[in-house]
């Protein structure tokens, strides 16, 4: 015991001598401690982390980890639900309330009684620092998880791996079904399920929460793509899925198309009833054509929407609240070239489609680009014609018979003069259909004297002997097309500008519009 005492007491006077004791120094300076708070405090939410609390208090990161050096000391970067952190003065509470966010790479679950996080790692296919690590708002002392708790899933191929990927088109919808069935209609967790069957891609596909039926549960729309094939401007087809008391179940699809695109799912034209608009393009050699699709949701089922003739050449395509007569949002597409030089002169037009009084999608409106192509000239005279806007037609083809700011735009040798022989011709017609026969006679005039060898001379004078004579349209045009199937030049002038425009022919030099 003498010995005993000796060594201790030499020992002692050894630490004493020792100018800095190491171990006297570790335990003087103890744990970390939390200083007075100078600003207010705050309680950690579930969703809660440094980074957000950062964010929403607009205090740096590390001015918040030194107002709060406990809790800063968390070996994962961890804050634990309840525990309270001080936020430097001037600092605003943010809400108690807040939820996490869904980021398009999670899936937000409900912890059920019972779920403990090894549970639901097996369940979800994650391992449980995955979900931890996914979820450090949710880390309490103990590790505890507690019933209504919202948990983060991260959406990995091994979630949906025991649900087979479908074959073709044909079982895309049975097997989104699944999906949603076995996944409480997560959105989500179907996209991951596609992009891993390689039915959806980053560039390509859509999968959308809608309220499309008018009951309270959202459906589901989908464009999905060729299994593996979403990557290469595949064939697709849409899909709207909705939940049932067996799971959920396909409740509308559209036939097989090329690169289909989702412009929106919702009651776009503001009738009370939803609607779903898509485009699908398909490509030549030469140029790519779009159509757009509405289908409208009526008395229980999905019918089409808007009226035929909505395919365009090379189309932008959106939906814009631009005019007042019509509900709701237009369908506008503008293109319409063609890029090769063998299509012809061309212009760039915008369609505008609107629904008038909630009806069906109809045409509205045509603007093209403004073209100083005299065959451009004719042509929009040739469709106010054809339309029975006489007034409109006489000025178009008195401006393209005169006005020398117009140009050739197509490769015949006189394209000009031919051009401004039939601009007469035609001139004279729609002035008699307004009732103008002084504007008749005077384009009759205007073209002998300055076209007196083309060949529309002579049949101009026989139309017009036969039209003044009975005012019929029908027999005056029938004696100018007879005269023309004998005469080729008064008509090929027009017969071939290129494969994108019309081609007139000896049956169509004459219209006989209605009204």
């Amino acid at each position: 015991m003498k010995r005993f005492s000796a060594c201790l007491l030499a020992l002692l006077l050894i630490i004493l001598s020792t100018p800095h004791p190491v171990a006297l120094a570790a335990s003087s300076a103890g744990p970390v401690r939390q200083p007075a708070c100078n600003g207010s405090l705050y309680r950690v939410q579930q969703g809660d982390s440094w980074s957000r609390l950062a964010q929403r208090t607009n205090v740096s990161l590390a001015a918040l980890k030194a107002a709060n050096p406990v809790a800063a000391q968390h070996p994962q970067g961890w804050l634990i639900v309840g525990q309270l952190l001080c936020l430097p003065e001037g600092t605003v509470n943010p809400a108690a309330t807040a939820q996490p966010d869904q980021n398009p790479g999670e899936w937000i679950i409900t912890v059920r009684r019972g779920d403990s996080w090894a549970v639901l790692a097996a369940r979800y296919g994650a391992s449980v620092a995955e979900l931890q690590a996914a979820n450090p708002q949710a880390m309490r002392a103990g590790e505890v998880l507690r019933a209504g708790d919202q948990i983060s899933v991260p959406l990995t191929p091994s979630l949906t791996e025991r649900i087979p990927c479908p074959t073709d088109l044909t079982v895309v919808g049975p097997a989104a079904a699944q999906v949603l069935s076995e996944f409480a209609g997560s959105p989500d967790v179907l996209r991951s399920y596609l992009q891993r069957c390689g039915a959806f891609s980053d560039d390509w596909g859509a999968v959308r929460a809608a309220n499309l039926l008018g009951d309270d549960a959202a459906e589901v729309v989908v464009v999905a793509a060729e299994p593996q094939q979403a990557a290469g401007g595949p064939l697709g087809k849409v899909l709207v899925l909705s939940s049932g008391p067996l799971g959920w179940d396909v409740v509308y699809e559209t036939g097989v198309a090329s690169d289909l695109v989702l412009l929106d799912a919702a009651d776009v034209n503001d009738d009370g009833q939803a609607d779903i608009v898509w485009t699908d393009t398909t490509c030549g050699a030469n140029a790519c054509f779009t159509t757009a699709h509405v289908v409208s949701y009526v008395e229980g089922g999905f019918v089409n929407w808007i009226e035929d003739g909505t395919t365009m050449a090379s189309a932008r395509v959106s939906l814009q609240d631009i005019t007042p007569e019509g509900s709701g949002q237009e369908l506008v597409m503008t293109g319409g070239v063609i890029g090769d030089v063998w299509a012809g002169p061309q212009r760039a037009m915008t369609t505008t489609w609107a629904s008038l009084v909630g009806g069906p999608y109809t045409l509205q409106s045509v603007r093209r680009a403004t073209s100083w192509c005299l065959y451009h000239a004719i042509e929009d005279a040739n469709t106010a014609l054809d339309e029975g806007r006489y007034a409109d037609a006489a000025a178009g083809y008195q401006e393209a018979a005169d006005d020398p700011r117009l140009v050739a735009c197509w490769q015949r040798p006189n394209e000009v003069d031919e051009l401004r022989a039939f601009a007469l011709y035609r001139l004279a017609v729609a002035s008699a259909y307004s009732g103008d026969t002084a504007g008749t006679e005077r384009a009759i005039a205007d073209l002998e004297s300055r076209y007196p060898n083309d060949r529309l001379r002579d049949l101009t004078r026989v139309w017009w002997i036969v039209y003044r004579a009975t005012g019929d349209r029908s027999a005056a045009c029938s004696t100018a097309r007879s005269y023309a199937e004998r005469r080729v030049d008064t008509w090929d002038r027009l017969a071939d500008y290129g494969y994108a425009n019309p081609q007139m022919t000896a049956a169509t030099i004459c219209p006989t519009p209605s009204g």
